[in-house]
């Protein structure tokens, strides 16, 4: 959702639940919400607006504090943030970070935990304080630093966070004299972070000495700098409309399509990368590396990338994504068979016993048998015609990280009777039968 700048509206309950009823309709009731409450006037402020809102709508925020440990007071901070919930009547949970530069600098670092402290927590609607001032803020540091439009679009009112969560920030409408004003008139406490005078931090310089400069030498200037940020998130918006149906096309039959993404121009397919990126929650890697990776898409049959707790492949003109934790779990029978009663140890391994036109008998799942990885001479009947195991998966264009732990069920003599999300030997088959269905393992069927 575009942010929206109101010239002139005062920060009061009214105000602040129009702002909610424009982002939820529906409201928040059933949606679990909370508020980032660092112990500053801001956030102070929106979770006393956030509790009084939920009082009339039938719904309780909680807070979350992110406890950076890198200031002397940060352990004063956390007490302040507790007692300040417990006058509400909110819950409070805070967490502890270790905030480790890795090249970034030190306010960048600190945001990157944050906001990965923020996603772990999986809350629906997870609301952040940044008003008119800091948009106008976050604009000229893009301007500073080379930021191109999603970076001169600044920070959008609503956006997707996490696997579902939602990002929402309800007082960008308002000022920061707007929201003292708040503050003052019902005698809310806050503390002050006293990093925030520091002006060696560029942020800090320009709220403290350029903007002011700047919004006295040229009339109106914070207003031009919205509407500027208003147009740009107007671009921003009809850009990634575009590049989502594109997207959506590239992946049209399941997966991305290499072949279709190259019918694009070289503009367009970077921006489809980032797009299919983003929609998979990978963390968009640099201008240099996206380049990278789209070159050996043009270029190679195969490719693999490691991209902070995900791994792509390019295999048979295909891109596919796997989170690393999930393909750690995908060796769950690697170097070991399991034997016992069929169905027992399918359902207790997590497999899904479907229906399936040519699938195994009944009876056979009621016979004990083996549950492991193919193996190299494993061979299955299909379609009359015996075809060695791996040459089925090959044809079914499964990746070949996944052909050697894929799961086989055989019998207690450990001859091929299933290939687990796949078929079933012709010889065993009959028509309504069962087959092994493992969720984490692509269907080939």
């Amino acid at each position: 959702m575009l942010f929206l700048y109101r010239d002139g509206t005062v920060l009061t309950l009214d105000a602040f639940e129009q702002c909610l009823k424009d982002c939820f309709p529906q409201g928040l009731n059933g949606k679990k919400t909370a508020v980032a409450l660092s112990g500053g006037l801001d956030s102070v402020v929106l979770l006393h607006l956030l509790v009084r809102a939920g009082k009339k709508g039938g719904f309780i925020p909680d807070a979350l504090h992110i406890h950076h440990g890198l200031s002397p007071r940060a352990d004063d901070w956390a007490d302040f943030c507790q007692n300040y919930c417990d006058m509400l009547g909110v819950g409070l949970e805070t967490v502890k970070v270790c905030v480790e530069k890795n090249g970034l600098g030190i306010e960048a670092a600190a945001r990157q935990k944050r906001y990965a402290a923020f996603a772990e927590k999986g809350f629906d609607v997870l609301a952040l304080a940044h008003h008119r001032d800091d948009q106008i803020e976050t604009f000229m540091l893009a301007v500073a630093r080379g930021g191109g439009l999603r970076a001169l679009a600044a920070m959008p009112t609503v956006r997707p966070f996490g696997e579902k969560g939602i990002i929402w920030r309800p007082l960008l409408p308002f000022s920061r004299q707007d929201i003292w004003d708040y503050a003052q008139k019902h005698g809310l406490p806050n503390i002050e972070d006293e990093s925030n005078s520091d002006t060696a931090y560029l942020r800090n310089r320009f709220r403290h000495c350029i903007l002011p400069e700047l919004s006295a030498q040229i009339p109106h200037f914070g207003r031009h700098v919205l509407n500027n940020v208003r147009a740009l998130q107007e671009d921003l918006a009809l850009l990634d409309e575009i590049i989502g149906q594109d997207c959506r096309w590239v992946c049209e039959e399941g997966s991305f399509d290499t072949m279709r993404w190259q019918t694009f121009s070289l503009r367009r397919k970077t921006h489809i990368l980032r797009h299919f990126l983003k929609e998979n929650g990978i963390p968009v890697p640099n201008q240099n590396a996206l380049a990278d990776i789209a070159r050996v898409l043009t270029e190679a049959k195969t490719g693999r990338w490691n991209l902070q707790g995900f791994e792509l492949h390019h295999y048979a003109g295909r891109l596919f994504v796997f989170r690393l934790e999930k393909t750690d779990k995908l060796r769950f029978l690697k170097d070991r068979q399991i034997s016992g009663n069929l169905r027992e140890i399918l359902t207790d391994q997590g497999f899904v016993l479907k229906r399936h036109p040519f699938g195994l008998p009944e009876h056979l799942l009621e016979q004990d048998g083996i549950l492991r990885t193919v193996a190299a001479s494993d061979r299955l009947a299909v379609g009359g015609i015996h075809k060695d195991v791996k040459k089925i998966l090959q044809g079914k264009r499964v990746l070949p990280v996944l052909r050697p732990i894929w799961p086989l069920v055989a019998d207690s003599g450990n001859r091929p009777l299933a290939l687990a999300n796949c078929c079933a030997d012709f010889q065993y088959s009959v028509s309504d039968g069962i087959l092994p269905v493992h969720p984490d393992f692509p269907i080939l069927f």
